[in-house]
């Protein structure tokens, strides 16, 4: 043995490395002529039965190698995931000519629109609004074109955005007007302050067991176990940040807001969908779910009561997924945000008793603090809190101490009333839909209506969303909540019944001029 060995060594992993790097060229560009077909024939870029195909031959081909399947999985899916982006490139490329073209020739007619799938999102080349042509892919898109149709003088009703329209409890404005005198304003635990904890814990034991038939002891949610987050969104991305690392893969049950998609992307996680439709009552297939689940799956997203379609999922059908994460070891996250906006019997996660599942909300919708960026994170198991925090110390300290402190006064409001007037402006909403040529299922929870398009229109979803911003409202897009979902449109409910009312006489208008 000797440093001359090891030269030596470390001189063949270059040349294979190298060998490695042009086997991976040659399937790039194996990936865009595949890319290039596909967008001749409008197939969609993802393939789910074709990865998995790819994924199962190659685990089966490594076992000759002794390498480790996970680790195998892993690579497969990076070597996917890099195929997929350039396949999309290759996509906007051609689409782009195509859109140069009709420049080139139809001077100043109208253009129609051109839907490009990128990282499983739709954008829409809206060159007829005010021929600035904004990329429209989301809720929050169509809510910044508003603000911008807003600054230039044109009045929009706003059912895009789920920004409930009623003020923080009064609890909240007091205290607001004590901190700077009673000096809130410090560094505090990356967990949260512990009085915020305390009286997280004490909530989230009553709520949930006054929800449901549950029998729990006083203290089943140990206020140890919960991490105070920036918002919801901020505890999915640091729930991912600590449990996954780039090629493993999460599934995430479709219409879904994007968040954990968007989270898992930029994380170089692979997200499976599993696809829920109308018909069923929005109700995932469990065959499915179990079909997606594979050696690198490491976490089940959930997200009832569902942001866009307010379904909510039976106890029964929640203990099944809970069987099914158990069997393969798996996480569970479940977004519970609309929580408090069930109108039928709502069953937290954290009432299964699986140490592996990880509660995550916000007070931005029940108490209707959005700009406050308060959320919450728990698990029964302390290791993974105790990851989340370890995370969250690195990227922001903690949640501002004025914030906290509102947050822990507002858990002394009842937020029923909240939920009273929204399932009113729901009632509302659907049966303003019931005369116009939209169907839909009646929301058990949240604070929208995702209502499908009726065929015989021939129209996209963004192309009505343009339409109606034309004409002063501004709905989200379906296809903002998975690809499949084009011809639909989510109408929030978060403003007041006159607008509802207006806003719906003007959708009417706008379907009677197609």
């Amino acid at each position: 043995m000797s440093l001359d060995e090891v030269d030596k060594l470390r001189n063949e992993m270059k040349q294979i490395t190298n060998q490695i790097l042009g086997l991976i060229s040659q399937r790039m560009e194996l990936a865009k002529k595949i890319g290039e077909i596909k967008t001749i024939l409008d197939l969609d870029i993802v393939d789910d039965k074709a990865e998995l195909g790819v994924k199962s031959h190659v685990l089966d081909n490594s076992k000759n190698f002794s390498l480790d399947p996970e680790f195998t999985g892993r690579v497969v899916n990076l070597l996917i995931t890099e195929a997929v982006r350039i396949q999309n490139i290759e996509r906007m490329k051609k689409l782009n000519q195509v859109n140069n073209n009709l420049n080139n020739t139809s001077g100043n007619i109208k253009k129609n629109s051109i839907k490009v799938d990128v990282k499983n999102k739709t954008y829409l080349d809206n060159s007829s609004l005010e021929g600035k042509g904004p990329k429209i892919r989301s809720h929050l898109d169509v809510f910044n074109f508003a603000k911008t149709l807003e600054a230039n003088g044109k009045s929009i009703i706003h059912m895009e955005v789920g920004e409930p329209d009623f003020p923080p409890p009064v609890e909240v404005r007091n205290e607001l007007s004590n901190i700077y005198d009673s000096g809130k304003f410090h560094y505090t635990q990356a967990a949260g302050i512990a009085e915020l904890r305390e009286r997280l814990s004490k909530y989230l034991t009553t709520f949930f067991t006054e929800k449901t038939e549950s029998k729990k002891h006083d203290n089943f949610v140990n206020p140890k176990n919960i991490i105070v987050t920036p918002g919801g969104r901020f505890g999915i991305f640091i729930t991912f940040s600590s449990l996954l690392r780039p090629g493993d893969e999460i599934i995430v049950i479709e219409p879904a807001w994007p968040a954990c998609h968007d989270c898992a992307n930029y994380l170089g996680v692979k997200t499976r969908t599993v696809k829920s439709n109308l018909e069923n009552g929005w109700e995932p297939d469990l065959n499915d779910i179990e079909d997606q689940i594979n050696i690198n799956t490491k976490i089940i997203c959930l997200n009832y009561p569902n942001n866009p379609t307010g379904k909510i999922l039976s106890k029964e059908t929640l203990k099944k997924i809970v069987v099914l994460a158990s069997k393969s070891n798996l996480y569970l996250l479940s977004d519970e945000v609309y929580s408090n906006y069930a109108y039928r019997p709502f069953e937290s996660i954290i009432n299964f008793g699986y140490e592996k599942a990880i509660l995550v909300s916000s007070f931005s919708k029940t108490f209707a603090m959005t700009g406050f960026r308060v959320g919450f994170a728990y698990s029964a198991d302390k290791n993974i809190i105790n990851k989340l925090i370890n995370i969250q110390a690195l990227a922001l300290t903690s949640v501002a101490e004025p914030m906290q402190y509102c947050a822990s006064l507002a858990l002394n409001s009842d937020p029923q009333i909240n939920r009273r007037i929204m399932k009113e402006r729901i009632e509302l909403v659907c049966n303003g839909l019931k005369n116009l040529p939209f169907e839909y299922v009646v929301p058990d929870g949240a604070m929208y209506v995702f209502a499908r398009i009726n065929k015989e229109l021939k129209i996209s979803d963004l192309k009505l969303v343009e339409s109606l911003l034309d004409n002063g409202v501004a709905v989200a897009p379906g296809s903002g909540f998975g690809s499949s979902y084009s011809n639909f449109i989510r109408i929030s409910t978060c403003i007041e019944t006159q607008k509802i009312k207006t806003g719906l006489e003007v959708i009417k208008e706008t379907l009677g001029k197609i």
